[in-house]
């Protein structure tokens, strides 16, 4: 108990030591390797769809069934088959069918090191282990240095004080060596952290080469050589369109103004009809005014009449007018 007593310390340290080298061999280092195995498997599975590839065209159902076997996989593919572009053509019965599919996006935009591997094995956390575990280490032996130096006691007898710094030299070489373990443990984790993750990027890049092999690029030309064509298209139709409208339209202007000139001409034949006809049958009144005139002045004029008209003027009686 006494000895428990006094390196009580150097056993907190340690139990944390043991406790950080367990959590990370059973958590990390475990779901690495299960991790490398899985990536494993859909990198010789990929290899395996493109090999049995007919026509060039990619069957995507059996790439999900046999590459995309857990969840996480899965969704990222999920995601990524929205990018892909069908290129039809049609058959001698002319029906559609996909030619091929082509990529719009690389496969390393969804399949990504932090989805599939930082992500899964918590990478974030780990690899700041080592920084924890050289901090656990520095608070060991700093603690063994106050506890040998409360428990120092300076004595004028030489066997107590030689009792004490013996004790004190003690605390001080366990501070030491736990302190050591704390910094060869983050070391050693730092390396096993370091291989393991660069292992499983290795595979991630892997398995994105590929997928991209499944699947030819360069839809964007295609979108672009449609766009140009439909272009084009537009553009002759517009011509033609609007050269059809200008022949049209010349051809009813000038049938309009022959009607308009026709019956403008047919509307003047008939009104000179019409005034010829009016001036035919009815005298003008100038011409008969002055027979009229001479056979009035024959007249004698009533007494009462001063013979004059205020319109026919002297020798015209407006009450033989009247008569």
């Amino acid at each position: 108990m006494q000895t428990i007593a006094s390196y009580w310390a150097a056993l907190i340290i340690g139990l944390f030591l043991l406790l950080f080298t367990l959590d990370f061999l059973l958590v990390f280092v475990r779901k690495g390797i299960a991790l490398g195995k899985e990536l494993d498997r859909a990198i010789a599975a990929v290899a395996d769809v493109q090999t049995q590839q007919t026509g060039g065209v990619t069957d995507l159902n059996q790439v999900a069934e046999r590459v995309m076997t857990t969840d996480r996989l899965a969704h990222l593919w999920g995601e990524y088959i929205k990018t892909l572009h069908p290129q039809k053509d049609r058959d001698n019965l002319g029906m559609s069918y996909v030619k091929r599919w082509r990529a719009t996006s690389l496969a390393g935009t969804f399949f990504t090191e932090q989805a599939l591997v930082d992500s899964p094995l918590r990478a974030e956390y780990y690899k700041h282990v080592p920084g924890i575990l050289t901090g656990i280490g520095i608070i060991g032996t700093f603690t063994g240095l106050i506890a040998g130096l409360l428990r120092f006691d300076v004595s004028s007898d030489p066997t107590l004080a030689e009792a004490s710094l013996t004790q004190l030299l003690h605390a001080v070489s366990h501070a030491f060596i736990v302190s050591g373990t704390a910094i060869g443990l983050a070391m050693l984790f730092t390396g096993i952290e370091k291989r393991l993750m660069s292992a499983r990027y290795r595979q991630v890049e892997k398995l994105q080469q590929g997928i991209d092999k499944l699947f030819a690029t360069g839809a964007e030309e295609e979108y672009l050589e449609r766009i140009v064509r439909a272009s084009e298209t537009s553009a002759t139709q517009a011509l033609q369109i609007k050269d059809s409208l200008v022949a049209d339209l010349k051809q009813v202007l000038s049938e309009i103004t022959n009607l308009q000139v026709e019956a403008s001409a047919r509307h003047s034949s008939m009104i000179s009809v019409d005034v010829g006809r009016v001036s035919h049958s009815r005298p003008s009144r100038k011409a008969g005014f002055p027979l009229l005139l001479a056979e009035r002045s024959l007249v004698p004029f009533p007494l009462h009449c001063t013979g004059l008209h205020p319109v026919a003027g002297p020798g015209f009686c407006p009450c033989s007018a009247e008569t």
